[in-house]
């Protein structure tokens, strides 16, 4: 009898433990979101900007992981540029010359 409820017991355990990790893993996979913003009357309309940005907001409220930080574009382009190619021409007349 002691054999046999224990057996029952760890059944139900084990059925619990899969209920769990299956409904864990159904909610970190992906979903889809239909885009509604969009001005050419069908349903999913093409995606614009508020759709993503419904997107964004929807990961974020979720704790949602994100890949990279956000990296600012930077104007990169500085004075060594120019003088690298006044110092090739340079070279150029020299050897021509």
């Amino acid at each position: 009898m002691v054999l046999n409820e224990c057996a029952a017991r760890l059944g139900v355990s084990l059925r619990q433990t899969e209920d769990q990790l299956t409904r864990d893993m159904l909610a970190s996979t992906a979903a889809f979101i239909n885009c509604t913003a969009g001005v050419n009357g069908d349903n999913p309309t093409e995606l614009t900007r508020s759709d993503v940005d419904d997107v964004v907001r929807a990961l974020l409220g979720n704790n949602a992981y994100t890949i990279l930080d956000n990296i600012e574009g930077d104007d990169k382009f500085g004075e060594q540029s120019a003088e690298l190619k006044f110092s090739l021409i340079d070279l150029e007349t020299v050897v021509y010359c």
